[in-house]
Formats: structure tokens, sequence, C-alpha cells
């Protein structure tokens, strides 16, 4: 009878899990680009635009750091994720309302670090609602829906671009914000069941301790320098191929930046659910491994052209490796933190150096390209997924013992 009903209750928490990881994609990934859109036709110069992207990016990195760790501490887990839709919405209503410097900035600053707690928030949810046994299961049907509302979502927000103009999709987001709030009230109690080691993991002092022991431990430190490392290597290469093929005028960027997304996020789906159903049988190192070594696959290619038949198979290529690695990440930090009651601060963690890596990538791409061309910055972005690959495979031993 227990059983039975802890069934219930994990179907019961299925659908807002669902629900929300489809809602939410839009909100975590394309907010800025929408920000983009709409800060371009008021007419703001590049710098300032740019600065207002970086504050999305910043409140980010900090969200992420100290979610991590409040998540391994705080049981409100439900009332922590409803926060976060209450305060994206405010921003983007005021980003969309009051189009000035100071309150954009200081707007998306907060939407940046609010919307990087909702991965890391789900995947909390996902632990105590599924098990550790369904945990990498869940989080791949996670990242499967998350996948999915990105291609669809970007994909209607675009079009209501068009009709609407470019405050439309600020204004959709919102929307986006309100529906998951809904959704929240669906997840049964089970959703704010204690953290482990809860009242000793409470004070700074363990805390630092927990980090400095954690970060000692060879197979993590590894891990999160690869993670960083790739995101430096992969994060540029898309906004680089549109921004090469404007420049080539070969056609209309915004079609082929549809393009992009849509195949990237359409083929995502699929293997990140087939990964998370697999994580258990399989090991980890190989396919993490193979995720890694297409980075460089899809660099060779950009080089060799710029047309959209070889972006469309660039970004199969990017569906396959992101697919594997966004699954495989939550995997193998459950696998190292297993029995330390320090799960959720390492995702924190990982995201935020994940995040680290892509603002550096693009900034750093975009001072190589000013200067050397297209072809040399696609080169050494290969080269470093290169290194990242033989990194991993050289030092990184296996986590999951495979039954």
């Amino acid at each position: 009878m227990t059983e039975k009903k802890a069934q219930t209750r994990h179907r019961k928490d299925d659908l807002p899990l669902d629900g929300l990881s489809f809602l939410l994609a839009d909100i975590q990934d394309n907010l800025g680009n929408f920000l983009t859109a709409f800060l371009t036709l008021q007419h703001w110069p590049s710098n300032r635009i740019g600065a207002a992207i970086a504050a999305g990016g910043l409140g980010a990195v900090l969200a992420r750091f100290i979610g991590g760790w409040a998540l391994d501490v705080i049981a409100h887990r439900r009332l922590m994720l409803a926060l976060c839709c209450v305060v994206t919405c405010v921003s983007v209503i005021v980003m969309a309302g009051v189009p000035l410097f100071y309150p954009i900035l200081l707007a998306h600053f907060i939407a940046g670090g609010a919307g990087a707690l909702f991965t890391p928030i789900l995947a909390a949810i996902s632990h105590h609602t599924a098990g550790a046994k369904g945990y990498i299961a869940r989080m791949g049907r996670n990242e499967s829906f998350n996948h999915l509302g990105n291609a669809s979502s970007g994909f209607l927000m675009s079009i209501l671009g068009k009709i609407m103009g470019p405050v439309a999709p600020l204004w959709g987001v919102g929307g986006l914000a309100v529906a998951s709030l809904l959704l929240v009230s669906g997840f049964s109690a089970k959703a704010d069941e204690p953290p482990e080691r809860s009242k000793e993991a409470v004070s700074a002092s363990e805390t630092t301790r927990a980090i400095f022991t954690l970060l000692s431990e060879p197979r993590l430190a590894v891990f999160l320098v690869t993670y960083l490392l790739f995101n430096l290597a992969n994060g540029a290469v898309v906004p680089l191929m549109i921004e090469r093929y404007a420049f080539l005028h070969l056609g209309n960027p915004a079609t082929v930046t549809a393009i992009c997304i849509v195949v990237a996020q359409v083929i995502m789906a699929p293997v990140a659910y087939l990964v998370g159903k697999k994580a258990p049988q399989w090991p980890r190192k190989p396919l993490f491994v193979v995720a890694l070594a297409i980075q460089p696959v899809r660099d060779c290619f950009v080089v060799l052209s710029a047309g959209w038949p070889t972006l469309v198979l660039i970004q199969i290529l990017d569906g396959l490796s992101s697919g594997i690695i966004l699954v495989l990440f939550y995997a193998i930090l459950a696998d190292i933190a297993a029995g330390n009651g320090h799960r959720n601060l390492l995702i924190g963690l990982g995201l935020a150096l994940g995040t680290i890596g892509a603002l550096l990538s693009n900034l750093a791409s975009g001072v190589l390209t000013s200067s050397y061309g297209f072809n040399t910055t696609f080169v050494i972005l290969g080269l470093t997924g290169a290194l990242v690959t033989g990194l991993f495979a050289w030092r990184m031993p296996e986590t999951h013992a495979s039954p």
C-alpha cells in the first residue's frame, strides 16, 4: 500500500515537472535574445546592450553559486520556485515598460538570477520526488521537455515578435512565468522534503569545509575544469556562425537563427530522454568522451562551409553532444556527491562555472574574430575542444559501475 501511494505521488509530481521544464525553457535561454532585439530597435548603442546582457549573466552566476548551497539547507523548494516566477514576471514588466539604462540593467540582473535558479530547483525537486534510483531518468525527461519548450516557444515568440513588435516576446516571457506559477501548486509535499544533513550544513564554516573537501576530490576537480573549458570552447560557436552568415550576406539571419535553434533542440529532446533512461545501465565516461569529441568536429565543418545545409548538419551534431552532456552532468555530479549531502551545492557550482565559460567564450571570440577573422576563431575553438576531450579521457575516472 505504501509503495502504491509513493507511485501515485510520483506520477502527480510528473505533470508539474514536465510543464515547468517546458514553459521555463524560454525564460532561461531566450530572454537575453529577446531583450537584445528589443533594445536594438530602441536605438541603444552596442556597448549599452552588451552591458545589459552581461548583467543577466552576472546575476545567473551569483544565483547559481548561492542557490546550490541554499537548496542543500532549505526545504521550501516550492516557495523558492514560486518566488523566482514572481520575480521574473516583475522584472520583465520593468524591462518592457521602462526601457531606460539603469532600470533595464537592474531588472535583467535580477531576472538572470531568478531564471538561473529554475534548473537547480527543479533538479532538487526531481531528486526528492523521483528518489535516488529514478533521479537521472527524471532529469533526462526534464531536459527533453526543456528542449521541446525551447524549440516550440522560441518559434512562437519569433512569430509573435513579427506580428506585434519586439516588445511582444518580453510580455510573452512574463506570461510564461505566470503560467509556471500556477503549475508550482501541483507539486506534492514530497517536493519540500527536508534536505540531507540540513542542520549540520547550515553553518557557513561547515559549508566552507565541505567546499574545500569536495574540491580536493580529484574526480570533481577534473570534471569541473572539463565543464568550464567545454563551455569556453562551445559557447560562441552558434552566435559566430550566425554572425558570419549575416556578414557574408548569405540570406536572412533571422531565418537561419530559427533553423539553428529548432534543429538542435529537436535533436536534444530524444537524446536527453534516452540517456536519462539508460543511465543506470550505461557507464558515464565513454559516452561523455564521445559527446566532447563532437565539438571539435563541428568546428571543422564550420570552417569548411558557411552555408545553411552545413549549419543544419552542425546543429544536428550539437543536439547529439549537448543532449548527452546536459544529462550526464547531473549523473556524474550525483555519483561524486553520493553520501555527502551536497549534491545541490555541486550542481550550482558546476552550472555557475558553465555560465562563466560561455560568457568568456563570447568575449574572447569577439576579440579574436575582430583581429584574425572567423575561420581562425573557429580553429582555436576547435583546438580547445580537442584539448578538453583529451583532458577528460586521460584524467577522469569512471564514476558509475554499471551492472
